[in-house]
């Protein structure tokens, strides 16, 4: 991440709609997103995909009755960048916020360092499969489904029989091929990853109450990522109301 070009975006952005206000994105090594916003003296853990346009249309069809009777969440994620820790965190955070319900349970099956399937049960009776996969090869572009699964409907943040992410516009040179996707007009030049990192940490400063709540769930997130991965190892599943009691 360019933490330079993420912090003059978000300056940007400031001079734009909250003159006189400053802040800034810094890298952090621990379990999450990779970096945190700091101002006043303090940082607040940033969740940016529960910012992220994908995410909060999916959401958006699961509170607007577009969706009915939701059974079932099941996500991929693979990414030659992040580690598996960091997917977990991502995916695990996601299904609450798209399930709309609290980790009752959880079971994982573990292979080497990169590679986790985990079985999730939510409190209100929702079923979640994660497949999480640190392994692929360098440089390889991350790729990830989402699928929300109905007694009426199924909603995805891919396109239908899409296998992986699309992009707006391909160029075929001599040297290879180069993709180019937009996903935002004010951070243009930014990497996918740093766009909804600067609008998360834009969203706290906007909304402050999102940094208590952000820091909160960052806490309990760590727990639970632990609790997951130590199933492989005991080889019984965790109820999260004993671990975070």
């Amino acid at each position: 991440m360019n933490i330079e070009s993420m912090n003059e975006k978000l300056q940007l952005l400031l001079e734009k709609y909250m003159p006189g206000r400053r802040a800034e994105v810094e890298a952090d090594s621990s379990v999450g997103c990779g970096a945190v916003l700091c101002r006043d003296g303090k940082c607040v853990r940033l969740l940016p995909w529960r910012v992220e346009r994908r995410f909060t249309e999916l959401k958006a069809v699961t509170e607007n009755g577009t969706l009915e009777g939701i059974s079932t969440l099941r996500f991929a994620a693979m990414s030659a960048e992040v580690n598996l820790r960091d997917l977990l965190y991502r995916e695990l955070d996601l299904c609450e916020f798209l399930g709309q319900s609290e980790l009752h349970s959880a079971f994982a099956v573990v292979s080497g360092s990169g590679i986790a399937n985990v079985l999730v049960k939510l409190a209100d009776g929702k079923s979640a499969s994660i497949e999480c996969s640190a392994a692929l090869p360098e440089n390889t572009p991350a790729q990830d489904r989402h699928e929300i699964i109905a007694r009426r409907g199924v909603a995805s943040d891919r396109v239908v029989d899409t296998q992986v992410p699309q992009s707006s516009i391909y160029l075929f040179r001599k040297e290879g091929e180069r993709c180019y996707t937009d996903v935002d007009s004010e951070l243009y030049g930014l990497e996918y990853r740093e766009i909804w990192i600067v609008r998360a940490a834009f969203a706290v400063i906007r909304l402050p109450v999102l940094a208590a709540l952000w820091n909160r769930t960052d806490l309990l997130l760590r727990r639970k990522v632990d609790a997951v991965l130590n199933t492989a190892e005991v080889g019984r599943p965790v109820f999260f109301s004993e671990v975070l009691a």
